[in-house]
């Protein structure tokens, strides 16, 4: 970070270019977060690199607008490297997955379980032939005195028995690092214990073991491939990743979605509240009807990022094109996941590298922040009691409508966030809040003039009331529609900053015209007809 004598020391130009690179206009008036991606594009020519580059940034300003972040900065910090900002608000979890996954979603059929089971004995021999040739014992079944190379190093691991019974092979085979686990429907899945996830991927990743896997797949098509659940599953107080074995190429990519809509677990209800549900093309939803038709009674694995995300039983043929999924057990999970869904991003690794926050947004220091809020503190106290030396009576149901007019603002930005729409607390709705407050103290000291003038003496007071109410209910609700229509067509049109401005300037004008019917002109008129309030100080 620059010293301010350093700053000192630049050209207007220098500081004003040093400023676009280090502050982010829109982020919250407190700061924000700031994420590192690295991203791997070595494998890109330098023009496919170029056009990789664009298009991944694109599709995460896209997910995170779609998320509701729309005032996200994204700035390259090298080639491979980029600086993502997003305000302090945001749910930087969430985001980070935005940024981080790509989104591909792809369907594969299981292989059968004979099949599986005839290859997990196949690398049982596979693994005893390799522990016995480096032990020097013939027939050794590698047991658990032996001491093996380090291919076969924490192979000997004891059985995990699963709380359904273990399938063992005999120590020193990949059987013994697995257990059996059978779901609800009595599917029986293989399972691997949470202390042994490192010893099985090991193996599997061991020359004789991959090759015991090719040659089982020239005489078994089409190729299989071992794939890990993305989640656990507990059983008998003990912790398992599922080890699927599904068919090794795409049955049928999904993408490009129709849409990816949020909506309450149904069939998924066991993984969370909520989901997505998926709706493919038209091309997609045929592929998946003549899919479903030729493999009834099978399984359906739906894998994502690398790893199967969640298993489905054919029943039948899927003539409708629709999909669920689970969303999660929150409705912002939901949302992330559809919307990466919804962009698929280009075939780029991409790695979260850190997290910080950052300052303030505001080139001209925390002093002049602070200066503002106290100013507009002591400019609130002013109108306050301006207001109460003019009005009286009239001018404390506004004091307290103050406090009525932010609840309810409160309220219809909550509203936002449950359609899916998160408005934040920036610079531009910060705008849009002033907007909305000067109309909302406009609206009320006009009609307490009109009120003032009105009822000029006690024995009117009750009709002077209500009659200016009713005059004044026209032009009340003709100003704030008029506002809330402006708001609308600024989020419907508009972009970034225009967006939050019209999401905080339509909660703000929401809020003043129900204040202004519900409490303020409700409490007056109770006042003068409920109560017989003979005088008013106005």
């Amino acid at each position: 970070m620059s010293s301010s004598e350093t700053l000192e020391k630049l050209s207007p130009a220098e500081r004003k270019a040093l400023y676009s690179q280090s502050t982010v206009p829109g982020i919250d008036l407190a700061g924000g977060y700031r994420l590192a991606a690295g991203v791997d594009v070595s494998r890109y020519t330098e023009r496919g690199r170029m056009r990789a580059v664009e298009s991944l940034v694109e599709t995460w300003r896209r997910r995170l607008n779609a998320f509701g972040i729309s005032e996200s900065v994204i700035a390259a910090r090298s080639e491979d490297t980029f600086d993502i900002v997003v305000p302090l608000s945001a749910d930087t979890g969430l985001a980070g997955r935005m940024i981080r996954e790509s989104g591909e979603i792809t369907l594969h059929l299981f292989k059968d379980g004979a099949e599986v089971q005839a290859l997990r004995q196949r690398i049982d021999d596979a693994v005893r032939e390799r522990t016995s040739s480096v032990s020097g014992g013939p027939g050794d079944q590698g047991g658990p005195g032996d001491q093996g190379g380090p291919e076969t190093a924490g192979l000997n691991a004891p059985e995990s028995g699963g709380p359904d019974g273990a399938e063992t092979a005999g120590p020193g085979g990949l059987s013994a690092l697995l257990a059996s686990i059978t779901l609800e429907e009595g599917i029986g899945d293989i399972a691997v214990r949470e202390d042994n996830v490192e010893a099985v991927r090991t193996m599997l990743a061991d020359s004789t073991v991959r090759a015991s896997i090719r040659a089982f797949n020239l005489a078994n098509p089409p190729a299989g491939a071992f794939a890990w659940a993305s989640e656990p599953v507990e059983r008998g107080g003990s912790t398992y990743y599922p080890l699927y074995f599904i068919n090794q190429d795409v049955d049928l990519n999904v993408q490009p979605l129709a849409s990816a809509v949020v909506s309450d677990a149904s069939v998924t209800a066991d993984r969370g509240a909520y989901a997505v549900r998926l709706f493919l093309e038209d091309e997609g939803r045929e592929s998946l009807a003549n899919l479903s038709s030729a493999n009834a009674g099978n399984r359906l694995a739906i894998k994502m990022n690398g790893q199967v995300y969640v298993t489905l039983n054919i029943q039948g043929r899927i003539p409708d094109g629709r999909i669920e999924i689970p969303g999660g057990d929150t409705l912002e999970e939901a949302r992330a996941l559809a919307a990466i869904l919804e962009s698929e991003s280009p075939p780029v690794a991409v790695t979260l590298l850190d997290q910080k926050a950052v300052a303030s947004p505001s080139p001209y220091g925390a002093d002049v922040v602070d200066g503002a809020a106290a100013a507009a503190a002591i400019g609130l106290g002013l109108l306050g009691a301006l207001v109460l030396i003019r009005y009286r009576a009239a001018g404390v149901v506004f004091l307290v409508g103050i406090l009525h007019h932010l609840i309810v603002t409160g309220a219809v930005l909550r509203l936002w966030n449950i359609a899916g729409i998160a408005p934040y607390f920036t610079l531009a709705g910060a705008a849009g809040f002033l907007g909305a407050f000067l109309v909302f103290t406009t609206v009320h000291l006009w009609m307490f003039e009109y009120l003032r003038a009105e009822s000029g003496t006690e024995s009117s007071v009750r009709q002077g009331v209500m009659t200016t109410l009713e005059k004044c209910r026209p032009v009340l609700v003709w100003v704030h529609v008029m506002l809330l229509l402006v708001s609308v067509s600024l989020v419907a049109v508009g972009t970034d900053g225009l967006v939050n401005f019209g999401l905080v300037l339509f909660s703000g004008a929401a809020g003043s015209l129900l204040t202004s019917f519900l409490w303020t002109n409700m409490l007056l008129s109770s006042l003068v007809a409920d109560w017989q309030i003979r005088k008013l100080s106005v």
